[in-house]
């Protein structure tokens, strides 16, 4: 063998090396920094739409059409992230951000004062999620059941208020849509701010490291001590607001037109983005940043699906629900309930 050849092996060996350690790290930062699970997946697909159609996708109409869809979203997804994390589950966010469009709209109508408006439907999605929680906490309900009761109560009490009618004109939303001469709309920043919020909450206070403790470890929070039912009905109380919120944007973002069907299936949006943001459903893991994360990509992916020409609402579905599927196993991995 020349010199010459025994040389290239080498490099080739070099370079193998070098392959397989840049692979190495990146396998560490992903397993390691939860941030990373939602992160990277939205920078792929980031990265995917704007190289599939750059004029399109970088428009400053269409960048806002998508930050103002995933607002809404990111906010129930977040409500929704923190029941997940703590082992639990919440099949209420699409009744309940539904109930407080209607009672926006209800509450304008009748006294014209839209901030009143805005309290009264934060404030009805807070009592709801305080029922969430007193079932849960209080009474031993199992989340998932006593969730699923309220999506049905409260979609029946949308259509006993409205009589099946929908709200129109409420134009005096419009200032949620301000984009302050950019492409950032006011809902988008006002969701952004809440996750920064949230992320402090479940990062840098006692409450939101029970959280964490009930989602890995109920009866060791439990034993040491802490008042693990207090938490748990606060972070109903607290998804609940975040519902409401969220219902106030929804009559923004809708076309300032609500009805008894509005938010219809939402609770599922909110239980993908929550996946698709890296919160595992075994509980006790998870960034709490994720599920603004999985909002986001979960609006690019219908906008990705817009830009290759499928526009038919149910072929959408039909393709995030695979994609939901594919990204689930890795993230209920050794999930046996919900409490």
């Amino acid at each position: 063998m020349s010199s010459s050849d025994g040389k290239s092996e080498t490099v080739a060996v070099e370079k193998k090396k070098s392959q397989r350690s840049v692979l190495r790290r990146f396998l560490d930062f992903y397993n390691q920094q939860e941030i990373a699970r939602p992160l990277i997946p939205f920078i792929i697909i980031l990265v995917a739409s704007i190289a599939l159609s750059p004029q399109y996708f970088l428009s400053p109409s269409n960048l806002k059409v998508v930050l103002f869809q995933s607002a809404p979203i990111a906010l129930l997804a977040l409500g929704e992230g923190m029941v997940i994390i703590m082992g639990s589950i919440d099949l209420t966010p699409g009744s309940v951000s539904g109930l407080s469009a209607l009672v926006t709209g209800l509450v304008t109508l009748s006294t014209g004062n839209i901030t009143l408006a805005i309290t009264i439907a934060i404030l009805a999605g807070l009592a709801v999620g305080a029922i969430n929680g007193l079932l849960v906490s209080k009474f031993k309900v199992y989340s998932f059941i006593a969730t699923l009761a309220g999506l049905e109560i409260w979609r029946a009490v949308d259509l006993t208020i409205t009589g099946g009618s929908p709200i129109y004109g409420l134009t005096q939303y419009s200032f949620l849509m301000n984009d302050f001469h950019t492409f950032i709309p006011l809902v988008f920043i006002v969701a952004l701010a809440i996750t920064l919020v949230f992320w402090y909450l479940l990062t840098r206070t006692t409450w939101g490291r029970i959280i964490y403790g009930i989602g890995s470890n109920e009866e060791a929070v439990r034993l040491a001590g802490t008042h693990a039912d207090l938490a748990k009905f606060l972070a109903f109380t607290i998804a609940g607001s975040l519902y409401g919120l969220a219902g106030v944007m929804l009559v923004a973002t809708g076309g300032y037109v609500v009805d008894p069907w509005t938010a219809y299936g939402y609770e599922l949006y909110a239980i993908a983005a929550a996946v698709l943001g890296g919160i595992a459903l075994t509980g006790g893991t998870g960034h709490p940043i994720g599920p603004f994360f999985g909002a986001l990509i979960l609006t690019i992916l219908t906008d990705i699906l817009i830009i290759m020409g499928i526009t038919q609402y149910t072929i959408q579905e039909i393709i995030i629900g695979i994609i939901l599927i594919a990204a689930a196993p890795a993230l209920t991995r050794g999930l046996r309930w919900v409490k």
